[in-house]
């Protein structure tokens, strides 16, 4: 464990036994009209914590614990066009302007993904996506 982990541990411990130890001495009906006005401020900080989790999540594209027999493509925000070719490669026209605003929000991800073949994974492409198939051997 770090330093930081472990003093974290042992506040939360502390201030948790605390709080239970500020309940006993006040008595049941004290403890419990304390409790309610507690879990009411816990509930609203939970309530924006979520809420700011989820305004101000990170783009990250991970491919997590990827072993893959074939190609694993994540594409994000991309101005032009993408082309996926049968062989695995990628293609796409260069960027000329950054993406339009709210394009390509969250994230990617293949959790434990063991792929024996393509896995595409395409958001926010301001253009068209072609995949081709794979053609005749020469």
């Amino acid at each position: 464990m770090t330093k930081r982990v472990l003093l974290t541990a042992v506040g939360a411990i502390l201030a948790l036994g605390g709080l239970a130890a500020f309940l006993v001495l006040q008595g049941l009906d004290a403890a419990d009209k304390w409790s309610s006005v507690l879990s009411l401020f816990f509930t609203v900080a939970g309530f924006a914590l979520a809420l700011a989790g989820f305004v101000t999540r990170g783009s990250a594209q991970t491919a997590d614990h990827a072993v893959t027999g074939g190609s694993l493509h994540q594409i994000r925000n991309v101005t032009g066009d993408v082309v996926i070719t049968a062989g695995g490669g990628t293609r796409s026209a260069p960027a000329a302007t950054p993406p339009a605003e709210g394009q390509g929000g969250g994230t990617q991800s293949a959790h434990g993904a063991r792929t024996a073949g393509d896995v595409h994974q395409i958001d926010g492409v301001d253009g068209s996506v072609r995949i081709e198939p794979p053609g005749p051997t020469p």
